[in-house]
Order: structure tokens, then C-alpha cells, then sequence
């Protein structure tokens, strides 16, 4: 059964595996380290053992890029997460593949949809509890990067065929 893995690079971002029948491998939140005392930065060696304990034929990762509104350190800290899940991905996975989020979401019928939404979709389809995170004001915390990783390793079955 081939594997995909589905990348949300940002610091609140996630990795998921799926098989081509869109069974769930596994899923993580994205590793991180705190760097100089507070700076969060994408941990490159759990993304390195993850995808090496599954060796996934195809990795889908989010292209994503500057938004309206975000301040240069912000940006470069965003820059260096992708590009740290990029290199790893590049350097393991035998077919790298990149995807806009209006591309990924609208081949789904995902667009315009809230983040919450767009886990009770990906829980839908995957039952994954690692979607969501503990209650907070009689709700569960959703953790969009796992739910969004899910959906994009879902969006990239359609490049085994």
C-alpha cells in the first residue's frame, strides 16, 4: 500500500500519513525547539525520524507565502519552518509535491470553510483524535495544523494515479 504525507509547515502546523485508501498511518503536530530562550523553531530531526519510520512514496507540502498584515520576523520565522520541513522532505520522499492552499482546499470543496470546519471534515474522514487538543470553554481545541496536514496528504492521493 503506498503511503503520502501531508505537510503543514508553519510552527502550529502538522504531519500526517495516510495510504492511498485514506486510511490513517500517523500524525504529529509539528516538532519544535525553543531556540535563545523563547524562539520556537521547527525541530528538523522528529520531522527526519517520522518520515523515516514511515517512507512514504509521495510527500504533498503546503506552498504557502507572505500575507497581507505580517511583520518580517514573522515572515523569516515562517520561511524557515518551510524551509526546514522542505529540505527534510526533498532529501527522503521520492516524489515531493507542493500545493496553494485554494488549490488543495478547493479540489476538496474546502474553501471558504473555518478551520473548525475543516477538522470536522478531516475527522470525518480519518477519525483522528489528535485533531483535537483538551476542552476550553466547553470546546475542544482544534489543532488545524494536524487536521489541514491530513486533508493535504488526502489531496495528494490524486498524484498516485
Amino acid at each position: 500500500m503506498r503511503k503520502i504525507l501531508g505537510i503543514d509547515p508553519g510552527l502550529s502546523g502538522g504531519l500526517s500519513i495516510i495510504d492511498e485508501r485514506f486510511n490513517l498511518i500517523a500524525c504529529i503536530p509539528m516538532p519544535t525547539i525553543t531556540l535563545d530562550g523563547n524562539k520556537r523553531r521547527v525541530d528538523p530531526r522528529p520531522v527526519f525520524d517520522f518520515i523515516t519510520l514511515h517512507r512514504p512514496e509521495l510527500a504533498v507540502v503546503e506552498l504557502v507565502g507572505a500575507r497581507p498584515g505580517q511583520g518580517v520576523v514573522s515572515m523569516f520565522n515562517f520561511g524557515d519552518a518551510f524551509g526546514a520541513v522542505r529540505a527534510v522532505a526533498e532529501c527522503l520522499c521520492p516524489d515531493v509535491r507542493y500545493s496553494r492552499p485554494q488549490e488543495w482546499r478547493g479540489h476538496q470543496s474546502l474553501t471558504g470553510l473555518s478551520k473548525e470546519q475543516i477538522a470536522e471534515v478531516a475527522f470525518e474522514v480519518f477519525q483522528a483524535e489528535q485533531i483535537y487538543g483538551k476542552f476550553r470553554g466547553g470546546k475542544r481545541a482544534v489543532r488545524d495544523g494536524i487536521s489541514d496536514s491530513l486533508m493535504i496528504a488526502k489531496f495528494g492521493v490524486r498524484f498516485l494515479e
